[in-house]
């Protein structure tokens, strides 16, 4: 290690211009053939540096298989003797010991309730092969692992097995250490199947870089899984120029690149680390959720879709994650099995096949995960479904998680910028906000709503955003109220699954004399949904079509105010005489429903406003079994009631 260590630091020294200088990818002449020769020499090093830490941890691995306590099959006898070794410096999430039936014991957990009998690699090891660098999310920590194991042989037979589950965050980071490269570099290794065994970026581990949205990429993955060795160009994040070779080893292809078209780094122009922290634990949000969908669909792969243990299933995976709503089995010709929590078993047996998800899903049988959509639940939510296979391989169907975008990513950016001169705000490629501090901006269309169409230069740059994965960059303001304009500097960058990307986005907000000057709602003109139901309650035509009983008409002005109002379960109409007419979305509404047969909360409060005629707001709970907060507003036709028009929107 310490020979590989030297030679690294002297190809440093050896090659100053690989820190220095970049080459455009179009250049040719002696300037490219030179770096990317550099390259060629930096890849040899990385791959020695990784395939040295690899080969030691499998080489003690096979000493210790021979020794008497492994080979006794005693956990008591051996913990002790793998407890050392785990120390050793290997980097490893996990150290163990498997019998022939696949139940194994930790160093850090003993005996686990589960078994290594449906891995992949298992039945290979009990042939007696050794396992190199299988990618697994591992059963006994959750982290990112790659396997390295050896049989346990006693009198010609195999016994048992030891393993290490290898951090891949771990080592990446120990290779980023001893590599120090500079910033326009990037260093990877992907296994036999284009995902990420190693990265620079730990956000990138065990991602799927075909999957990333850029066709080049998709394309340089191609040919690097193709063959053992060569040069590739691709655009992400920049134009890049990646060398690569295959380690015979694990069968990794060892990559190393840099970024070809910025001649150094600018000053100023690096990530604050605040985005990098946002695109690594959004990036953790999302794998634990992928790793959670995953193990789902095995285990209903092996109980089928619709019983009692796959309401089990269901019900943990909601658990799992907190910005769930439902998580629910769908067959192969799209309709939804069952649902959990119990509240929405309603919607169990509705088609969701014509759903673009999950066309998707139904065309490639891989994961996919949705933009914002209208769900039949009547929510505005993003769909993530993973294919079920059953145990032959046949497609059954899928296992779905709603998720509100909001909730995901105020979990991670409230923690990560309170008390911070900072706001983050995040959008769907389309230009759709899905999170916003300014709760009424979410749901909002940015390249469309009118409210953005007074600053050319915010939409310029929201043009940008969709384009590139991360960027940065800034914009001038004018703000109600404000004297003097603020500079807003941006800088973005990109989170996701399947191919599905959010931008999301940091910003600094400046007045000219340096003083932080915070957005306001007012800035943007942007009405409350409080205050654009008012507004509503006093259109003229709305009111003919309520004192006229007009159910399309009113339906027409109920269905614009949901769409330009993000976050409203419902609006309807509760008439002079107590009665709820209609609303919408229909299935969240109340129809010629007359309030004064049922005594809930709801229905006492709502018939106390009623009978007040005047504007008012309380929570209760919902016959869904949310809670809701209502807000009404009388209408009035001259001096005639015609009741209150109200909204729902849910609590968290």
């Amino acid at each position: 290690m310490k020979t590989v260590q030297i030679i690294f630091l002297l190809l440093l020294l050896s090659f100053p211009a690989l820190a220095a200088e970049a080459v455009p990818v179009n250049e040719s002449g002696e300037a490219a053939a030179t770096r990317v020769a550099d390259m060629r020499i930096l890849l040899n090093a990385f791959t020695a540096l990784a395939e040295d830490h690899i080969q030691g941890t499998l080489h003690g691995l096979k000493i210790l298989s021979a020794t008497g306590a492994m080979q006794s099959g005693d956990w008591n006898a051996m913990k002790a003797t793998l407890g050392e070794f785990s120390t050793s410096g290997i980097d490893a999430a996990a150290v163990w010991y498997a019998r022939p039936d696949g139940h194994y014991y930790t160093v850090d957990k003993g005996l686990i309730d589960q078994t290594l009998s449906d891995r992949p690699y298992f039945p290979r090891l009990m042939a007696g092969a050794s396992v190199v660098g299988d990618l697994v999310i591992s059963k006994s920590t959750g982290k990112r692992s790659a396997i390295l194991a050896v049989p346990v042989w006693k009198n010609g037979t195999v016994n048992g097995a030891l393993g290490v589950s290898l951090s891949a965050e771990k080592m990446s980071r120990m290779l980023q250490e001893k590599l120090a490269l500079p910033a326009d570099m990037v260093f990877y290794a992907l296994d036999a199947e284009g995902q990420s065994s190693l990265h620079s970026e730990s956000s990138r581990l065990f991602s799927f870089p075909s999957d990333l949205g850029s066709k080049s990429l998709k394309d340089a993955v191609q040919e690097m899984l193709a063959r053992p060795e060569g040069v590739v160009r691709y655009e992400f994040h920049g134009n890049k120029v990646v060398v690569f070779k295959r380690s015979p080893l694990t069968g990794w292809v060892f990559a190393i690149g840099f970024l070809a078209d910025t001649p150094g780094a600018a000053a100023g122009s690096a990530m604050p680390p605040i985005v990098a922290e946002l695109e690594k634990d959004l990036g953790d949000k999302f794998r634990m959720i992928d790793a959670d969908l995953a193990a789902a669909a095995k285990e209903l792969s092996a109980s089928g879709l619709k019983n009692q243990t796959a309401r089990k299933i269901l019900d943990d995976l909601c658990r799992s994650t907190s910005s769930a709503i439902d998580c629910a089995t769908v067959d192969s010709a799209g309709t939804m099995l069952l649902i959990e929590p119990a509240k929405y078993r309603k919607f169990e047996g509705a088609a969701i096949g014509s759903q673009e998800q999950m066309v998707r899903l139904h065309a490639t049988k891989k994961p996919v995960m949705s933009r914002v959509i209208r769900t039949v639940e009547g929510l505005d939510a993003v769909d993530i479904e993973h294919p079920v296979f059953s145990p032959q391989g046949t497609f059954e169907g899928s296992v779905s998680m709603l998720i509100t975008p909001e909730s995901l990513i105020a979990s991670v950016a409230g923690k990560l910028v309170q008390g911070l001169p900072i706001d983050v705000w995040a959008m769907q490629t389309d230009g759709r906000i899905l999170y916003d501090p300014d709760r009424e901006e979410i749901g909002r269309m940015l390249f469309s709503d009118t409210i953005y169409k007074p600053f050319p230069e915010l939409l310029a740059l929201g043009a940008e955003i969709a384009k590139e994965p991360n960027g940065s960059g800034s914009y001038t303001f004018l703000g109600k109220g404000l004297a003097k304009p603020v500079t807003k500097n941006a800088y973005w960058t990109s989170v996701g699954l399947y191919g599905t990307e959010w931008r999301v986005v940091a910003t600094h907000t400046l007045s000219e004399d340096g003083r932080q000057a915070r957005r306001e709602l007012a800035e943007l003109g942007v009405k409350s949904s409080e205050e654009a139901l008012r507004e509503l309650a006093g259109q003229p035509e709305l009111i003919d079509a309520l004192a006229g009983y007009d159910q399309a008409t009113v339906q027409r002005f109920f269905t614009r105010y949901l769409t330009e109002q993000y976050g409203i379960y419902a609006i309807q109409w509760l008439d002079s005489r107590g009665i709820s007419r209609y609303g919408f979305p229909v299935e969240n509404s109340l129809t010629n429903y007359d309030l004064r047969r049922r005594k809930t909360p709801a229905s006492k409060a709502l018939l106390q406003a009623h009978l007040e005629r005047k504007e008012s707001s309380f929570d209760a709970p919902l016959v869904e079994g949310e809670v809701g907060h209502f807000f009404l507003v009388p209408v009035r036709k001259g001096k005639r009631y015609l009741g209150m028009i109200y909204i729902i929107s849910l609590r968290p």
